[in-house]
């Protein structure tokens, strides 16, 4: 009877020691359950105030951070900000402020009263970071303004950086970091996806690369990103010292007989699509719809843009890259399927 005994215990052991493991499938659905999610944050642009925040209010549940875009320069180098800029700011604020980080873009624009708008002005840069005593004045600027609007945190957008002005550059946001973090105010940078990524950055402030601007006014039709440019990206930005958001484009554009190019929001180009009948196209390369029409003139029309579906298959591009933070350029004109779709990523 012992011996009978004995067997059964022996065998139930090495039944047990054999039968698959609960363990793993345990440890699984914990590693599921604490995968790293999708953070998205979005663009408003001041031009666009009305229809911006709109898509905001349609998609806020699914957003970290709320950017609003912007504030210029104006002839004395000093910060400006447009009666839409304020407003939109004040609205955002009012309303986000509580559920939501918001935060200021400054974007190296030159825009005075008797003459053209410069974009991405270099030399306003090198005005701006020239040495000690033009970025403390610049700095000092920059916390007049955070102090004026009760901001959160600021976002650096300045771009065309001359070579000469790379060192200076970074001692500029290192500097305007340490400002800020004494009074408990963050620091955000955007750089262009052709910035030197092997340029040491200084600790602290929060990074984004801009991964779009494959195609547009510069070139002839095509999407903004394509997995090929992602691809190139990802390894470039792998040589920088910061782990990095990456920040994709939505809307496209229309090219017109090779002479003239428009860019148009999702609804835009959907609206186009509607009216013309045209053939709805996806692009393998990018991800992106594509189409064409002849207009009532004989003229040719081409137009790429991003969809929901564009956008989503971007991220995943990247999120299996481990890059889990995306930042939208931009609200406004966006489409209900891509507003449900940003909706959808709760980062609370």
């Amino acid at each position: 009877m012992k011996n009978f005994v004995l067997f059964i215990c022996i065998a139930l052991l090495f039944i047990t020691a054999c039968s698959p493991s609960k363990e793993p499938s345990a440890v699984a659905k914990i590693d599921e359950k604490n995968k790293e999610k999708l953070r998205l944050s979005i663009w408003l642009p001041e031009w666009q105030n009305y229809f911006a925040m709109e898509d905001l209010k349609n998609s806020q549940k699914g957003l970290h951070d709320i950017r609003v875009f912007g504030a210029y320069f104006n002839s004395n180098d000093e910060l400006l900000l447009t009666e839409n800029a304020i407003d939109m700011l004040q609205q955002t604020q009012q309303q986000f402020t509580k559920s939501h980080h918001v935060i200021l873009t400054l974007i190296n624009d030159y825009v005075t009263d008797n003459a053209p708008s410069v974009q991405k002005d270099s030399k306003l840069l090198h005005r701006l970071v020239y040495d000690s005593a033009a970025r403390k004045r610049h700095i000092s600027n920059i916390l007049e303004v955070v102090e004026q609007y009760q901001l959160a945190g600021i976002e650096i957008d300045y771009e065309k950086v001359a070579q000469e002005d790379l060192k200076k550059y970074t001692l500029f946001l290192k500097e305007l970091y340490q400002a800020l973090s004494k009074k408990n105010k963050t620091l955000h940078v955007v750089l262009e996806p052709s910035f030197p990524f092997d340029v040491k950055l200084p600790d602290g402030p929060i990074y984004t690369v801009m991964a779009y601007n494959v195609h547009g006014y510069h070139s002839g039709p095509g999407a903004k990103a394509t997995f090929s440019f992602l691809n190139d990206l990802v390894k470039k930005i792998k040589k920088s010292n910061q782990d990095l958001a990456i920040a994709f484009a939505t809307g496209g554009f229309e090219w017109v007989a090779e002479d003239k190019t428009f860019a148009l929001t999702e609804l835009e180009a959907e609206q186009i699509l509607a009216d013309t009948k045209a053939e709805k196209r996806r692009d393998k390369a990018s991800g992106a719809v594509y189409f064409t029409y002849i207009d009532d003139s004989g003229i040719c029309h081409e137009v790429w843009y991003a969809d929901q579906v564009t956008l989503e298959k971007w991220v995943n591009y990247v999120q299996r890259r481990n890059y889990h933070d995306v930042v939208l350029w931009r609200a406004g004109g966006l489409g209900a399927k891509t507003l449900q779709w940003i909706g959808e990523h709760s980062t609370k």
